[in-house]
């Protein structure tokens, strides 16, 4: 089911990072900035909905109000490069999840582009060309066509289970999560020509899940947890590697009393977005921190609901 749009004073862009909100700034006018857009999943009240924004405020509109099928997406979103279209993962008539697009500018319903009722697909990600959407399904990284064609398994590993994909810059590799289920999961990258995998700063200390690549294509984002008896399950951060040293850094540092998952980098690479929750509180929100570790700051927080799966581009 559908929400009520909320009203701009209802989402606080605290914006940390920037010094506070933007004054004066309304919902849905004025055109995309420098900044980029960023999209987001609202849960309330037993329902989800799909939000696009910027940082500045001068953007903020509900996506998928009025049509059907309803936009409840629940598994991952992903925004197109040109900013256009949205893709997530969404229950078919209340059953397992399709992959959907839908145009930001709200004037046609979602279009489900996977149409497999009886597989469960999830974590879409839009290649930077915008000729390809990955997803995960059935346990291996596939990708399809933004108009549903030319479906195809980019891993095809019975005996592995793969999730989370991530596109490099140039289209050429993907970053994904190897066997995410298990307690020492890892982030490996794999080339779609050759079909050769990489680790991505393997760690048998550090649980890693949730690659996001970021624009330049040097570094990536994801979530680790550490591993051992003296840590709890309830201290993630959000680490970035860098490819070309192998290099790696915890950019949260939030000791438990945040819970840091699933980042998304800015299109100009200056921050990471990603869902935080605090220590003892029921709702998450969208957070930021720059590469550095400095300046972790709320995006996105609105009382009494959780924002969750965030893009930026």
């Amino acid at each position: 089911m559908a929400l009520a749009k909320l009203g701009l004073a209802a989402v606080v862009l605290a914006m940390l990072l920037a010094g506070g909100m933007c004054p004066g700034s309304q919902p849905g006018a004025g055109g995309v900035t420098s900044s980029g857009l960023f999209v987001y999943i609202v849960r309330a009240g037993g329902g989800s909905s799909l939000w696009v924004g910027n940082r500045e405020g001068s953007i903020l509109s509900q996506l998928g109000v009025g049509f059907y099928p309803p936009c409840t997406p629940t598994d991952g979103v992903s925004l197109s490069p040109d900013r256009e279209r949205v893709a997530f993962a969404m229950p078919t008539d209340g059953q397992l999840n399709d992959i959907y697009v839908i145009a930001r500018n709200g004037q046609s319903p979602p279009i489900n582009i996977t149409n497999t009722p009886s597989v469960n697909e999830s974590d879409p990600d839009w290649s930077r060309e915008g000729n390809s959407i990955a997803y995960a399904a059935n346990g291996d990284i596939w990708s399809v066509r933004p108009d549903g064609s030319a479906q195809r398994n980019l891993t095809n590993t019975p005996d592995l289970v793969e999730a989370d994909p991530s596109w490099s810059p140039d289209g050429s590799r993907i970053a994904y999560t190897l066997n995410p289920d298990l307690p020492n999961s890892e982030i490996e990258t794999i080339d779609l020509d050759t079909g050769t995998r990489t680790p991505v700063a393997a760690d048998k200390d550090l649980d890693e899940f949730g690659p996001s690549w970021s624009p330049t294509g040097g570094r990536i984002a994801f979530s680790g947890r550490p591993l051992g008896s003296q840590v709890t399950a309830e201290v993630v951060d959000i680490y970035v590697v860098e490819l070309a040293t192998g290099q790696r850094r915890n950019v949260t540092n939030a000791r438990g009393d945040v819970l840091c998952v699933g980042p998304a980098w800015s299109p100009d690479e200056a921050q990471i977005a990603f869902r935080g929750t605090r220590k003892g509180e029921p709702y998450s929100h969208i957070w930021s921190v720059r590469p550095s570790g400095s300046g972790a700051g709320l995006l996105v927080s609105e009382s009494g609901r959780s924002e969750t799966h965030v893009d930026w581009r």
